[in-house]
């Protein structure tokens, strides 16, 4: 999973591909700039700069197509890029890609400027829709190993990171990134939106420190995170370490039946190190997660964070999720403030598995001995037991 936001100031070695002001123009613009960069493999990035430059007028249209990223792209304008339709019925599909602008990002070299991900939105109201984010996975081994293995440049194998308030992204496919996460929320961040996207197949939980969360949100305020597919995302598909007075929900979480495409977790509430684990005001309710007939998920719903490391979670209500094939559908480690949780559904979940500390049974709903003063629930059927450096997930276990 992604732990932290690294090396904001590297943003200073990347001025040459900046933004200037925006543009007091209104209206959407489909800039000539772009059309020239369409489909020719060339650098999309220093074209992007000039349309937001010259009067994009707060949208840029982008025609379908591939744009490459070849150079962190840095959003520092408040701005809409989105798919202009073409013909009549030929609308972006967030599902399959087709008649979508796709931006797709290359292998850059990781000595740009470390710790930056492709993509940085560091202006408010930014806003992402009907597009398509498709990273480097597809690239070859030795350059998805040098980024992915050092932990300066990890970042680079990954989708986008949010650094400014009140950003959305709607009717966006991301999918294909490295390692890391396909999109990252600085902590601090408040007023996001994330509704009616689809983050697909990041990752490959195969190979050590390959795995991508699919959305890795560090400590936020007010945020929408609604009505999204994940799907293969193959770190945690969807990761909190704080989140106070936010909505997270209807949500769908799937898995494919290859090992590669398996999580450690779906849903998490937690705290990493460096973040609070406050959930004060916040509603997860009516997730769907089915890790498949294989359980290609460690946790369905993991409250906590001990089988990694010691952690934090409070406040809120995790209510009315159904959580199918996991090998633990809900585990609660740990709590350490009140925090409400009941009428969730679990099926088909727990068994005997392989963790980190063994092969041994494990249930379908565990709430740790340390949780359980601070749970309010209707849960009557649980067991009880401390599930600290026992991670699940790591190994095929059929």
């Amino acid at each position: 999973m992604a732990k932290r936001c690294l090396f904001l100031a590297a943003f200073m070695a990347l001025g040459a591909l900046g933004i200037d002001d925006v543009s007091n123009a209104s209206g959407a613009s489909t800039c000539m700039q772009m059309k020239l960069v369409k489909d020719n493999g060339k650098d999309a990035v220093p074209a992007i700069a000039e349309c937001l430059k010259h009067g994009a007028g707060g949208v840029l249209q982008l025609l379908p197509g591939t744009y490459h990223l070849l150079t962190p792209l840095v959003i520092d304008r408040p701005v809409s890029i989105e798919t202009t339709p073409i013909a009549s019925g030929q609308t972006c599909s967030k599902f399959t890609g087709a008649h979508c602008a796709v931006l797709a990002i290359g292998q850059m070299p990781p000595e740009l400027a470390p710790g930056v991900m492709p993509i940085e939105i560091v202006a408010r109201n930014v806003r992402l829709q009907s597009l398509v984010i498709a990273g480097a996975g597809s690239y070859d081994s030795p350059w998805q190993h040098r980024v992915c293995l050092d932990p300066h440049d990890r970042p680079l194998g990954g989708g986008v990171r949010v650094s400014a308030d009140n950003f959305q992204m709607a009717n966006v496919l991301l999918k294909g990134v490295s390692c890391y996460t396909a999109m990252e929320v600085s902590a601090g961040v408040k007023k996001i939106k994330l509704s009616n996207n689809v983050i697909v197949g990041n990752g490959n939980h195969e190979n050590n420190m390959m795995w991508a969360d699919g959305i890795t949100i560090h400590d936020a305020e007010e945020a929408i995170i609604e009505n999204n597919i994940f799907r293969d995302n193959t770190d945690v598909q969807l990761i909190l370490g704080g989140c106070r007075r936010c909505s997270i929900k209807n949500n769908k979480f799937y898995h494919s039946a290859d090992f590669k495409w398996a999580s450690f977790a779906e849903l998490m509430l937690h705290a990493w190190p460096t973040t609070s684990g406050n959930f004060v005001g916040s509603i997860t309710s009516g997730n769907s997660v089915n890790c498949g007939q294989n359980k290609r998920c460690g946790y369905g719903i993991m409250i906590g964070g001990e089988p990694w490391y010691s952690s934090k979670a409070y406040g809120g209500a995790v209510t009315g999720n159904t959580v199918k094939n996991a090998l633990m559908g809900l585990n609660v480690d740990r709590l350490t403030g009140a925090m409400t949780i009941q009428h969730n559904i679990v099926k088909g979940s727990g068994g005997v598995a392989i963790s980190d500390c063994g092969k041994k049974y494990w249930p379908s709903v565990n709430i740790s001995p340390r949780s359980k003063e601070f749970l309010m629930s209707n849960l009557k059927i649980y067991k009880s037991m401390e599930t600290g450096k026992c991670l699940l997930g790591r190994v095929k276990n059929n």
